[in-house]
């Protein structure tokens, strides 16, 4: 009896050494910010298991969050391994108010672990991160209608504008998106522009790029402009435009005090910039419908100011011909949407619509260019036609007002036809077409009483299923060794192909090989294997050098070929697995190694639909 409790009180002992310590908080780094400001918030999962979860995030009422990655730690402490994974999220404020962001929850082997709730406040925007209404400007540019002022004393900030907060359907809308840059950036920025339902767009390359001076400090300005064109009447929005960057930030890589940098993850320094995502405000417009007085009843609701312009090819021709009639129109507008002049009817011609064809530029940011209407116009007989006057009638936005112009009407003279048909069917016969039908033949052909004999053609060589295979073979032989033939040609040239095409069999092996080291419980092998089998496999893929492909730079290099968050997300967790193996192999049991190497399997599956 004595020796069965003091092997449970060593076996309880050993149960509370190994139990599974799991601790999670979630911080902000303020709790007050204004509407034009971002707050990042920081969850840390701590424990002495390998694989931590990924934390549950409610819904953020009142702001947009974005993930900004995530960094592992590891430490070991009197042979005690214990590993801290840290999730970073930055969180644009949507609107003002009181608002409580969490708790925040991850679930490990049917257990929930919980980090309170956190309040922040967003106040409107600061009166003091506005600069003076007249600021110190260099080169003097005026600001449009409805442009926020520049925020002076920032590194980097946005705005939004356009010319003209009234305007009438179907009028040019110039919206600007500026960068002020004062700060250099890692990457380009990822513009996502605002939504303008209601609106036909335009885009107006290129970008304009200057330098101004605000309050002293100098600002490297990046303009995207966008023509917007209403479709109908009311009230309308821009919605925010959004700028997603990533700034260089030294502090990370260059501590103020040099006895931080013994506190800090030593694999900080290789860490990309802070992130920043950047918001504008919204756009209210007011769109006015095109005025009833003095509206034409030709009007078709083309807006801008145009030239109209008519051509014919010939001025004469013989009956049943084409004659070319092209409509020109030439101004500024919105000209994908000029429509077509009216013609007035014409007796004995028939006439078909050819199509249009755009020339459109966008000097100084303007819409403008020609849209031409083609037409072809057949005289049904010989004589003088009259084709017109033509009218074009459209609404000039500066004068308030409908433009009429006239064209003068063009003369054409049909001649008679010089290949007079042999016998003319009459046109208004319900079985005629509408063009004159020829009659080709005379000859009355006789209705036979009895059939021909026909003889019988079976056995023609052509159609013998055997004779064609065995023609068809030898050029199909042929066809098969050529491409035989480029594929090992291609093998011997094509380095990256070959090594891209041999790259899943090899992972295949190397997985095979860590599925035998895992039944002889071998776990620094097996996880050794399982590190190469995945790193070799996308370094063959992107037909990079083995030793030139590191686990940190592994995320840029799958990030260029357009990879999801979540897909490089699983491999490191993987290769963080990898080198916690290393340092503590004893506390992975057969059920992680089974765990990682379906894990690894899935991720090479995945990888193979992707590069």
């Amino acid at each position: 009896m004595r020796y069965i409790c003091a092997f449970l009180f060593f076996f309880s002992i050993a149960a509370v050494c190994h139990a599974e310590d799991i601790t999670i908080s979630a911080d902000t780094d303020r709790q007050e910010i204004t509407l034009d400001g971002q707050v990042t918030l920081t969850i840390t999962v701590s424990g002495n298991i390998s694989n931590i979860p990924q934390p549950d995030i409610p819904d953020l009422k009142g702001f947009t969050s974005y993930s900004s990655g995530r960094s592992q730690n590891l430490s070991i402490i009197n042979g005690q391994v214990s590993s801290s994974v840290t999730f970073t999220y930055i969180l644009v404020p949507n609107n003002t108010g009181d608002y409580t962001i969490g708790p925040f929850n991850i679930n490990y082997k049917g257990n929930t672990y919980s980090a309170g709730a956190i309040n922040i406040k967003v106040l409107p925007r600061s009166s003091q991160a506005q600069a003076p209404s007249q600021p110190n400007i260099q080169p003097s540019e005026p600001m449009d209608q409805g442009s926020s002022q520049p925020q002076a004393g920032k590194e980097l900030f946005i705005e939004a504008y356009v010319d003209k907060l009234r305007a009438y359907v179907n009028e040019q809308i110039t919206l600007t998106f500026a960068v002020y840059q004062a700060v250099s950036l890692f990457d380009n920025p990822a513009y996502n522009p605002p939504a303008t339902t209601g609106f036909w767009i335009e885009d107006m390359p290129p970008q304009k790029k200057y330098y101004k001076v605000i309050n002293g400090t100098r600002y490297l300005v990046t303009e995207i402009k966008t023509a917007l064109f209403a479709t109908s009447p009311g009230e309308f929005t821009i919605g925010p435009a959004r700028l997603e960057v990533v700034l260089e930030d030294t502090g990370r890589v260059l501590p103020k005090n040099p006895f931080d940098m013994f506190d800090r993850d030593p694999f900080s320094m290789f860490r990309r910039g802070k992130p920043v995502v950047l918001q504008t405000d919204p756009i209210e417009l007011e769109i006015l419908p095109l005025p009833e007085q003095n509206k034409p009843a030709d009007f078709k609701g083309d807006v801008g100011d145009f030239d109209i312009f008519l051509n014919v090819d010939k001025n004469t021709v013989e009956e049943n011909q084409p004659v070319s009639l092209k409509i020109r129109i030439k101004g500024k507008g919105n000209i994908k949407t000029i429509s077509s002049p009216g013609l007035p009817d014409i007796q004995d011609v028939k006439l078909y619509d050819s199509g249009s064809s755009e020339n459109i530029s966008k000097d100084d940011y303007v819409v403008q260019g020609d849209k031409v209407f083609e037409k072809m116009i057949i005289p049904k007989k010989a004589g003088s036609f009259t084709i017109g006057p033509i009218a074009y009638t459209y609404f000039d936005p500066v004068l308030k007002d409908y433009v009429y112009k006239r064209l003068h009407s063009v003369v054409i003279n049909a001649t008679k036809s010089k290949d007079e048909p042999s016998e003319k069917i009459d046109s208004t016969s319900p079985t005629a077409s509408k063009e004159e039908v020829r009659l080709l033949k005379s000859d009355i052909a006789y209705i036979k009483t009895l059939p021909e004999r026909f003889a019988s053609k079976d056995n023609f060589l052509y159609k013998n299923k055997i004779f064609l295979l065995m023609n068809i073979l030898p050029f199909l032989i042929l066809i098969a060794i050529y491409l035989f033939e480029l594929y090992k040609n291609r093998l011997k040239t094509d380095i990256g192909y070959a090594r891209s095409l041999r790259a899943r069999g090899a992972a295949s092996k190397r997985l095979k090989a860590a599925r035998n080291l895992a039944n002889k419980n071998m776990v620094k092998e097996f996880y050794t294997e399982i590190y190469k089998a995945v790193i070799e496999y996308i370094a063959d893929k992107l037909n990079i050098p083995h030793p030139s492909i590191t686990k940190d730079s592994l995320e840029d290099k799958l990030t260029e070929i357009g990879l999801t968050g979540d897909i490089i997300g699983e491999v490191k967790i993987l290769f963080d697995d990898c080198d916690m193996a290393r340092f503590a192999s004893a506390k992975f049991t057969k059920e992680d190694m089974s765990r990682t190497l379906k894990q690894a399997e899935g991720i090479v599956t995945g990888l193979e639909r992707y590069i």
